[in-house]
C-alpha cells in the first residue's frame, strides 16, 4: 500500500490523523509528539509499506556509517561516507545486473522510495560537522520514515523537520487541519482527475512508437503536463497529510510554466531537488574548482562545468539508462547556454538577445521558450521518444 496510491491508503490516512487528535487530547502526557510522530510512520511501514525490513536495514546501515564518521572518527572528507551510503541506490540503479543464485542482489536491496530517502540521508551527512554530536537516532529514524513523504518526497531538511519536532502537539490543530485538507484537495484534484484526463485522453491516443511529428509532439507537451499535474498532485497531498499531522512539508511546485530561464524553472519545479542539488553538488563542486589555481582565471568555465556535471548527476540519480542521462546532460546545457548568457549581457552592459525590446515581451518570449525546452528535456526523460 504505496502511499497516496489506492483508497485504502486514504483510509490509513484518515486514522492516523484521528490518533494524533487522540495522542494530542489524552496522551500527551505519556506520549511526546517526536515520540507520536515515530510511532505512526512505524505502523504504517511495518505493516502497509512493501519491504519494511529494507527500509530499517538501511537506516541502520545510514545512521551507523553517519556517526562513525562524523561523531567517532571525524572524518573531514565526506566523499568515502557518501560513497559508502550511496552503496545501495549505486547497485539497484546500475545496469550491471549482480545475479547469484538463488537470487539477484539488485532486486533483493531494492524498495519503493529508496532514491529519496538516499536523498536525505546525504543531506544530513553532508550538513553535520565533523566532531558532532550523535543525532538523536530515533528522530533519525522518523525523519527517513515518515509517511507522507517516504516514497518521493518531498524532500525535507533534517534541521527543519527536527524543529517542527521540537515544536510539539501545538502545531496540530484546527487551523493546520483547514490548510491540510486545501492542500489534499489540490492534490487529488491535480493527481487524480487532471493528470488522469491527460493520460487518458491525451496520451493514450498517441503511440510513443509513431515518428510522426505531430504523434511525437503531442506525446511532448502531453507528458509535461502529465508529469506536472501528476507529481504535484502528489507533493500537495504530502504537504496536506503534514501540515495535518502537524508537520510543515516543503513546497515543492510553484507555477513551473511561468519560469523564464533554467534558474527560475528549478526555483519552481521540484523545488526541493532543485535545492539538494545546488547545496550538496553545485556549490561544493564549484568552490572546489575556485580552490584550484588553473581555473582561477576563468569564472564562467568553473561554473559552466559545475551546473553541467551537477544536471548530469541528476539524471543518473534517476537511473543510468539513456534516456535519463541525456535529459540531464540537456538541463545542464540549458543552464550553461543561460549561465554564459547572463555573464555577458551584464558584462556588455545591454541584452544580447532581447535588446531594448519591452519588458513585458521579453518575459512572454522568455516563458514561451523555456517551456518549451523544459517540455523537450522531460520528454527525453519519459522515455516515449522513439528516437531513442
Amino acid at each position: 500500500m504505496l502511499p497516496f496510491a489506492s483508497i485504502d491508503f486514504f483510509v490509513f490516512l484518515t486514522g492516523t490523523i484521528i490518533l494524533m487528535g487522540g495522542f494530542r487530547f489524552l496522551l500527551r502526557r505519556w506520549i511526546p509528539f517526536p515520540a507520536a510522530i515515530l510511532i505512526l510512520s512505524l505502523i504504517y511501514l511495518l505493516f502497509f509499506y512493501p519491504k519494511p525490513v529494507h527500509v530499517l536495514i538501511l537506516a541502520g546501515w545510514a545512521y551507523l556509517i553517519t556517526t562513525l564518521f562524523i561523531s567517532v572518527f571525524r572524518i573531514r572528507n565526506k566523499v568515502p561516507g557518501i560513497l559508502l551510503l550511496l552503496i545501495p541506490l549505486l547497485l539497484v540503479k546500475s545496469t550491471i545486473r549482480f545475479d547469484t543464485y538463488p537470487f539477484a542482489l539488485n532486486d533483493v536491496i531494492s524498495f519503493a522510495g529508496l532514491s529519496y530517502i538516499s536523498f536525505r540521508i546525504i543531506s544530513l551527512y553532508m550538513d553535520l560537522e565533523p566532531g558532532a554530536r550523535p543525532v538523536n537516532a530515533f528522530r533519525y529514524l522518523s525523519y527517513l520514515i515518515f509517511t507522507p513523504t517516504i516514497l518521493i518526497g518531498p524532500i525535507d531538511r533534517y534541521h527543519h523537520f527536527s524543529k517542527d519536532l521540537d515544536g510539539g502537539y501545538s502545531q496540530v490543530n484546527a487551523a493546520g487541519l483547514k490548510q491540510g485538507l486545501d492542500w489534499m484537495v489540490y492534490g487529488l484534484l491535480y493527481k487524480f482527475v487532471i493528470a488522469e484526463v491527460i493520460s487518458r485522453y491525451w496520451l493514450d491516443r498517441f503511440s510513443p512508437e509513431s515518428r510522426a511529428w505531430l504523434d511525437m509532439l503531442m506525446n511532448m507537451y502531453g507528458y509535461y503536463l502529465y508529469l506536472f499535474f501528476d507529481f504535484a498532485g502528489y507533493s500537495y497531498m504530502a504537504m496536506g497529510a503534514g501540515k495535518m499531522l502537524g508537520m510543515a512539508v516543503p513546497v515543492n511546485f510553484h507555477f513551473p510554466f511561468l519560469a523564464r530561464n533554467p534558474q527560475d524553472f528549478w526555483r519552481r519545479f521540484h523545488i526541493t531537488l532543485g535545492d539538494w542539488l545546488k547545496d550538496y553538488f553545485f556549490t561544493p563542486l564549484y568552490t572546489s574548482f575556485t580552490r584550484q589555481k588553473r581555473l582561477k582565471a576563468y569564472p564562467l568555465l568553473r561554473q559552466n562545468v559545475a551546473l553541467f556535471l551537477t544536471f548530469l548527476l541528476m539524471g543518473c540519480w534517476n537511473g543510468f539508462s539513456g534516456n535519463f542521462i541525456l535529459s540531464g546532460a540537456l538541463f545542464g546545457l540549458y543552464s550553461m547556454v543561460h549561465n554564459s548568457y547572463v555573464y555577458y549581457c551584464r558584462r556588455r552592459q545591454r541584452d544580447l538577445f532581447f535588446g531594448n525590446l519591452p519588458e513585458r515581451y521579453v518575459k512572454l518570449f522568455s516563458i514561451i521558450i523555456m517551456f518549451n525546452l523544459a517540455a523537450f528535456a522531460i520528454y527525453i526523460f519519459s522515455g516515449r521518444c522513439p528516437w531513442l
